[in-house]
């Protein structure tokens, strides 16, 4: 992950938490587990997109595919401002690659399995008496579960993790409904930012025998769908009385 890229996902965290902290509302004193499953989506504009690498008249590219990332939340509220979120997620990332000669264009592709465990702080802006946005951001150890390798005819591919775990920047914006009694609804997004390239690919483009190479930056957006069960607000302890 570059700094720029870095600067710009934490400026837009802050700017978005500072925007709604002064008049925020969290769940004080509640504790709640949830699930979530969102789409990952390709876009340009948040640098999720293709990267491709030339060589002797020959382009190599891997593209990011629609994918998903899916899990388990666990929610706690602290005081009328803050509210601590972690859980895991199982992520399932698929790429296409695409390698093209003068003469010839080979279309394939690839999936890349990981585990993650986030943790965020929120901040909640109420807009009515069940409508409330939120801010998030945080970060998240990602663990990716093994090399992936694919081949054909005219083509072998291999991509190396470039280590089994890494730290990654998130933040998060989004929308709940909450009920009386049925729960937490919630849409949003969620930028996820790697702090470094998460696989090493090696392309071998079998009829020239010429061999592409890349790194994968692996960030991306997704759009989030969650529901969070009803619970009540936990007692306060009670304190024991000195023995006189």
């Amino acid at each position: 992950m570059s700094s720029t890229h870095l600067k710009k996902s934490a400026l837009l965290a802050v700017l978005c938490c500072s925007c709604i902290l002064p008049h925020a509302t969290a769940q004080e004193n509640i504790a709640t587990v949830g699930f979530q499953y969102r789409p990952i989506i390709p876009s340009a504009f948040f640098n999720v997109k293709p990267q491709t690498v030339s060589l002797n008249g020959i382009d190599y590219t891997v593209s990011p595919k629609t994918s998903y990332s899916a899990g388990m939340i666990i929610r706690r509220g602290y005081t009328k401002r803050f509210t601590l979120e972690t859980g895991i997620n199982y992520t399932k990332r698929n790429f296409g690659l695409t390698i093209t000669d003068t003469t010839f264009t080979g279309n394939t592709g690839f999936t890349i399995v990981g585990y993650e465990i986030p943790l965020q702080l929120l901040v909640f802006q109420k807009f009515s008496e069940y409508i409330f946005m939120n801010a998030g951001f945080g970060f998240s150890v990602d663990m990716y579960a093994s090399d992936v390798q694919t081949r054909d005819t005219y083509f072998f591919h291999k991509s190396y993790r470039h280590g089994v775990f890494q730290l990654a920047a998130l933040a998060n914006l989004g929308v709940e409904y909450r009920t009386k009694k049925n729960g937490y609804f919630y849409i949003g997004s969620s930028y996820h930012l790697p702090s470094d390239y998460i696989y090493g690919t090696v392309i071998r483009y079998e009829p020239l025998q010429q061999i592409g190479r890349m790194k994968l930056s692996g960030n991306y957006l997704t759009l989030d769908f969650r529901y969070y069960f009803h619970e009540e607000p936990l007692k306060p302890r009670k304190k024991k009385k000195k023995e006189q």
